[in-house]
This record gives C-alpha cells, sequence and structure tokens, in this order.
C-alpha cells in the first residue's frame, strides 16, 4: 500500500514538471514568433494539451509562463538554512553546522537557488532573447527582482542580528543580488552572436553553454562563474 502511495506521487510530481515544462516552452515559442500580445492563453494551453483552469493552478499571467515564474521565491526553500549560518548559531557539539562568512553563505544560498530553475541549458539563449524581446516581460523581470532584493535584506538583517531596514543588510543585498545576476548572464553568454546588439555593459564569457551541457555540467560551470566573481568582490573590499 505505502509503496503504492509513493509511486501514485511519484506519477503527479512527474506529471506536474512536466506540464509546467510544457505551458512554459509554448509560451516561449509562441512569443518569439508572434510577441507576447501575438497568442491568447487559450491557443497556449490548446498547444500543451492542458485546460484554461489548469494553466491559472500553474500561472497568474501569460508574463509568468514565459519566464517560468513560480508563486514562491527560489531562495525561500533554504532560507532558514541561510539564516541558521549566521553568526549566532556556530557549532555548539548537538550537530549544528559551523557559522559561515555572509559572503560565503550568500554564495551558497544563489548556487542552491539556481539548482531548482527550470531553464535546459540549451535553451538559455532563447530564454535571454524572448526576455529582452518584450519590455513587459523586462519589466516584470525588474519587478522579481526587486522583490527578491527586498526579501533577501531582510534575511540578511536576520541572520546578522540586525533590525529591519538595516542599510548594511540592504546594501549587501543589492551588490550580491547584482553579482548573482551579473554571473547568470556571463553563464547564458549574453556576449554571443544571438545577443551582438547588448547594452549590458557584461563583458563576454568564457564560459558559454553548449548545446550537449548537462543540468550537472551547467551548475558546475555556474558555481565556478559565481565563485569567481564573488572572490573579485572580496579583493575589491581587501578581504
Amino acid at each position: 500500500m505505502q509503496e503504492s502511495a509513493r509511486e501514485s506521487l511519484g506519477a503527479r510530481e512527474r506529471r506536474r514538471v512536466e506540464t509546467y515544462a510544457s505551458l512554459t516552452d509554448h509560451a516561449r515559442t509562441f512569443t518569439l514568433a508572434r510577441g507576447l500580445n501575438g497568442f491568447t492563453i487559450e491557443e497556449l494551453c490548446e498547444a500543451a494539451g492542458v485546460s484554461r483552469r489548469t494553466f491559472f493552478n500553474y500561472f497568474s499571467t501569460k508574463e509568468d509562463a514565459v519566464l517560468g515564474v513560480k508563486p514562491a521565491s527560489p531562495l525561500e526553500p533554504f532560507a532558514q538554512d541561510f539564516v541558521d549560518s549566521g553568526p549566532g548559531n556556530a557549532a555548539d557539539g548537538f550537530g549544528r553546522r559551523q557559522a559561515l562568512p555572509l559572503d560565503e553563505a550568500l554564495a551558497e544560498l544563489f548556487l542552491k537557488a539556481y539548482s531548482t530553475m527550470d531553464v535546459p541549458p540549451a535553451d538559455m539563449h532563447a530564454f535571454m532573447r524572448v526576455m529582452h524581446s518584450e519590455p513587459a516581460l523586462m519589466k516584470r523581470t525588474i519587478d522579481s527582482a526587486m522583490q527578491r532584493e527586498r526579501a533577501l535584506a531582510q534575511l540578511i538583517a536576520r541572520r546578522q542580528g540586525l533590525p529591519p531596514g538595516d542599510r548594511f543588510a540592504t546594501l549587501a543585498s543589492t551588490l550580491f543580488s547584482h553579482l548573482a545576476m551579473t554571473s547568470f548572464q556571463q553563464f547564458v553568454g549574453r556576449a554571443s552572436p544571438c545577443s551582438a546588439d547588448d547594452h549590458s555593459g557584461v563583458p563576454p564569457s568564457s564560459e558559454a553553454p553548449t548545446a550537449d551541457e548537462t543540468t550537472d555540467e551547467a551548475l558546475e560551470r555556474f558555481t565556478r562563474i559565481l565563485t569567481e566573481n564573488f572572490s573579485h568582490a572580496r579583493r575589491l573590499f581587501g578581504a
């Protein structure tokens, strides 16, 4: 009975992942071909083989479907571990982990969050083209980034034992969020031929994705880029 229940849960999870991926893939394909206003949610549902009701179980808007925006923040599942790694939670002989410097804890947090992203490595360039092709998508992305920065500042304040709204926590969140975004832009190869019109100021990446890159290889490559950028930040401040 228990084995049957586990198999049922596994099948439901696979269907959920497949439905999510299908909606996102079709939304991005339609946007590249027709523009964000060139298709309806009904057309998207028909292409993905789901009902309109199912669509709204996954996404609130077409923009969210294109971007693959989930209801919860990607940092949320790892927030408590991040807080627990703070200076007030050093190992005490009862199994708690050793406290980490703030920059190392943030790097670990961003890497864990990346591992939950639903952007296949081979589709990174297409994803970035879609995101930059529509002003509404860029605005949605910027708004989401600002919300994540505010949430991260609150987490940093909790971890460091600082009052809400502390300026150090806000500055740290802004700085390290920008480092993480810069790392992601290098990771997807913003300076590649498909983005020749890019004016972000992000330097060409020497570790652009390849078509046959596996998920594990992508995570390893992103880890290298993020770690290198964080080490540059430490050098900048003489740490």
